[in-house]
């Protein structure tokens, strides 16, 4: 008999989030994913119900990144699952290192449920106290936060025009031009351009920023998030600058086309 064939990191996942168990599970795993499965593989530890769907978003020469989403009638969420290649002559030369998603998110439901509640007149009070973020805003925004890499992506296609109206604009003033905005000022300008606010918060995004994801040619439109798990939408026309994912930081880059990413970080 001749060697079983070498999986690739698509195969890992499928099988490590598959609802039945995986016997070779151990031999794909490494670092703190081989800490987190001991006896059984994530497919097994979440509920049989859900529907998991794998798309491979990168493969290098030495890491790979796996994007998983988990969907029933009522639910949709997102894992990201990373990989490194520790050798080219290993049996099982591809392992999972780390699984990955968007964390603190269970505040946001809490938070909508007491928005959603407000009758008109606690509507109408606050927004004479948030006016810089109104009711409707604040619904809007909270929703993609905590919503699934899908809801974002719909909600940046159906606004695909607005978004690039805001850009021509935020680029037309020179807020983020070089050199690089050192102190701020620039940024903190350009979020509080009323023309620009004009624009964004329709969009539901918090603000403009450049300083994020260390990527000084890159602009993003975070949406939100809480201390460093953000989530946002990332331009930047040339694939070549868009900023590594990595399990310690960027834990997924998603393209939408035309320069644009959904991103999210730990």
């Amino acid at each position: 008999m001749g060697a079983a064939p070498l999986l690739e990191p698509l195969q890992i996942a499928r099988q490590f989030v598959a609802p039945t168990g995986w016997p070779d599970m151990k031999s794909y795993l490494s670092g703190e994913a081989a800490g987190q499965a001991r006896r059984q593989s994530l497919g097994q530890q979440i509920p049989a119900t859900l529907q998991r769907r794998c798309e491979l978003l990168q493969q290098g020469p030495a890491t790979a990144v796996v994007a998983v989403e988990l969907r029933d009638s009522v639910s949709r969420n997102d894992i990201y699952l990373h990989f490194r290649r520790d050798s080219t002559t290993a049996a099982t030369p591809w392992k999972l290192a780390a699984v990955r998603s968007l964390s603190m998110t269970q505040l946001g439901p809490p938070m909508l449920q007491l928005l959603s509640d407000m009758g008109p007149a606690e509507v109408a009070q606050y927004n004479q106290k948030h006016p810089e973020a109104s009711h409707e805003f604040m619904l809007g925004n909270i929703r993609l936060w905590v919503g699934s890499d899908a809801t974002i992506s719909q909600h940046f296609t159906r606004n695909r025009p607005a978004f690039q109206r805001a850009l021509r604009l935020i680029q037309s003033r020179r807020y983020f031009a070089a050199p690089a905005d050192t102190t701020g000022a620039r940024e903190q300008a350009a979020n509080a351009d009323a023309a620009v606010l004009a624009l964004l918060r329709p969009l539901y995004i918090s603000r403009v920023t450049q300083r994020t994801l260390g990527c000084t040619s890159c602009l993003e439109f975070v949406i939100g998030g809480v201390k460093s798990n953000t989530v946002g939408l990332l331009y930047q026309p040339e694939a070549k600058h868009v900023p590594a994912m990595s399990p310690d930081r960027i834990i997924v880059m998603k393209p939408l086309g035309n320069g644009w990413y959904l991103y999210k970080t730990t």
